[in-house]
């Protein structure tokens, strides 16, 4: 929603690319240059199995890019709306969490870790997308008017739907939604607007996971609980330790 990407051919590596290209009117916010420059490469320095490769990046008038790697098959969103078992559960979040733990031991923080991000390459090998790509569109922590701001509501943190400083307890909170929908096949809250969906990430009762696929181990929901803690200090103090 952020962004339209271009599959394209590079024909100097005999390869085909994917290009993100962001709205023009970005370019007119204040300061977005700068902003798109220092998070672009910021994100290029990462490098794990785990996160999804950027080639290149640039500025053309007054659109911006980022050149990435073209993953053909689909992303995990193209597997939910049931259950997941548990054995591919764990596999796909040990590989989100291992990517998050590299980013947040470099001090980038994704801010919309959501099951659409993650890109399932040959051999459902997980690889996370748009790294800091909500901060560089939103620039500062804010909602907007249709409650869409840096971060996607029915993933986002209390924290992050108060507009209240985060770190990496956020993407720990999103993951923890991930594992929820993983398990249970549908995400913890819903509403009419997406306003009302941050309202109860804020101050909802979270459905436990077990009444809704009693089948869950107690020690996954365990998972789930702390993960999704309402207050950042009553989560994991890193996706490796989750």
């Amino acid at each position: 929603g952020m962004a339209t990407v271009f599959k394209a051919y590079q024909p100097a590596l005999d390869r085909y690319v994917a290009i993100k290209v962001l709205p023009a009117q970005h370019a007119l916010t204040p300061g977005f240059s700068e902003r798109f420059t220092r998070e672009a490469k910021a994100v290029a320095q990462l490098n794990h199995p785990n996160i999804l490769p950027i080639y290149d990046f640039g500025q053309e008038g007054d659109l911006s890019y980022i050149v990435m790697k073209y993953v053909p098959a689909g992303t995990l969103q193209d597997r939910l709306g049931q259950p997941l078992t548990l054995q591919e559960t764990i596999r796909f979040i040990e590989q989100i969490a291992g990517a998050l733990d590299h980013a947040h031991g470099r001090g980038i923080l994704h801010r919309d870790v959501k099951p659409s991000n993650v890109l399932l390459d040959e051999g459902d090998w997980a690889l996370l997308t748009d790294f800091g790509l909500a901060r560089m569109i939103a620039g500062e922590t804010r909602l907007t008017a249709t409650g869409v701001g840096m971060g996607t509501p029915a993933y986002m943190s209390p924290e992050q739907g108060k507009g209240e400083k985060v770190d990496q307890r956020t993407d720990i909170y999103s993951l923890g939604v991930v594992l929820y929908e993983m398990v249970t096949g549908r995400v913890p809250y819903e509403a009419e607007t997406p306003l009302a969906v941050v309202l109860k990430h804020v101050q909802g009762d979270l459905p436990l996971p077990r009444s809704i696929n009693p089948a869950i181990p107690e020690a996954v929901e365990r998972v789930i609980l702390k993960a999704m803690a309402r207050e950042p200090e009553n989560r994991y103090g890193s996706t490796g330790e989750m």
